[in-house]
């Protein structure tokens, strides 16, 4: 069994440079652990005392997805390294690990000693492990790097199938979550608009779903000559959409707001409904950070109420919050 760890420690290209005294020395170094399928490494938070070198079996490295349940992002096989980078920057982890089948790791260092201590004893030794480690995260740095690369498209259709809508095209709820935040961040002052068709409801009893459908994507196809940045414009759900204006103004924020209300409202809709006499009925909610709070979240959920109460009050409203309480 020794010798076939030998082997797997050389073919790895974190300790292929060792001297096989080298070898002799992170082995004495190190323990053996088994385990059964499904049995649990280190979770995310832990502290990273330890590195692993996958002996036999798989370990699953699982992220959590939307704080409800975890999925796999990676799986490492006999001779990879698990761990290692948490361990080397002292940072708790970031992910958790996951037997799949029946697994034996190899974990350096063992239980008492510490990096420190292995300095200070054997600096030779921990010279070559350190050098091994740099090697081994430049090339895990230069495939992804290649890959991203070569894969240019692919990485492309992945951000759109995860950013952008696929009814409208235009950039979805998700990103514009993202989006509200990171703005938020940066800038001290953000307006946010939202608008939904009050009427829509009647497009879809009158033409069915399928013109109701036709009828956003028309929206959307029109809406770059109302909005000043397509990049900041969002759909958020259903007939809702929702604009981001960096550095608003109040006075900004109101006349975008109509311009884009009244652009809608006089919108030719014969190319999707024939000849009629509907036209659209919009209503527009306003809030402006840090007038109205500096969460996103609450920004979001302000406008979307106003667009609500907008129609509740007959359609065709722009309001503020404060005009909430305004008959």
């Amino acid at each position: 069994m020794n010798a076939d760890i030998n082997k797997l420690l050389r073919s790895s290209k974190m300790f292929s440079d060792f001297h096989p005294a080298d070898i002799a020395i992170m082995k004495s170094l190190s323990e053996e652990y088994d385990y059964a399928d499904g049995e649990t490494v280190f979770q995310a938070g832990d502290s990273s005392s330890q590195f692993f070198i996958i002996l036999e079996g798989v370990i699953a490295i699982r992220s959590l997805e939307n704080k409800t349940h975890q999925v796999d992002i990676a799986r490492y096989l006999a001779g990879d390294c698990v761990g290692e980078l948490d361990f080397f920057t002292k940072e708790p982890r970031s992910a958790s690990a996951v037997a799949i089948g029946a697994t034996k790791l190899l974990a350096f260092p063992h239980t008492n000693s510490s990096l420190s201590d292995i300095i200070q004893k054997l600096p030779q030794a921990s010279a070559h492990l350190i050098h091994g480690f740099l090697a081994h995260f430049s090339s895990r740095i230069r495939k992804a790097n290649t890959f991203v690369k070569s894969n240019s498209l692919l990485v492309r259709e992945l951000k759109k199938q995860v950013y952008v809508d696929k009814l409208t095209g235009l950039l979805n709820r998700i990103n514009f979550e993202e989006s509200l935040k990171s703005i938020l961040d940066k800038n001290a002052v953000v307006g946010l608009l939202m608008y939904k068709v009050d009427n829509f409801k009647r497009i879809n009893d009158e033409y069915g779903h399928e013109i109701g459908d036709k009828m956003l994507q028309y929206i959307a196809e029109n809406l770059s000559s109302a909005v000043p940045d397509t990049e900041l414009l969002f759909r958020y759900a259903g007939n809702e959409n929702a604009v981001i204006l960096p550095e608003a103004s109040r006075n900004t924020l109101w006349d975008s707001g109509m311009q884009i209300g009244n652009f809608l409202r006089k919108l030719d809709l014969t190319p999707v409904l024939g000849e009629t006499n509907i036209a659209l009925s919009i209503s527009v909610g306003l809030t402006l950070s840090p007038d109205h709070g500096n969460e996103a979240k609450n920004l979001i959920e302000s406008a979307h109420a106003l667009t609500l109460e907008g129609r509740r009050r007959g359609g065709n409203l722009t309001l503020f919050p404060e005009d909430s309480d305004k008959l």
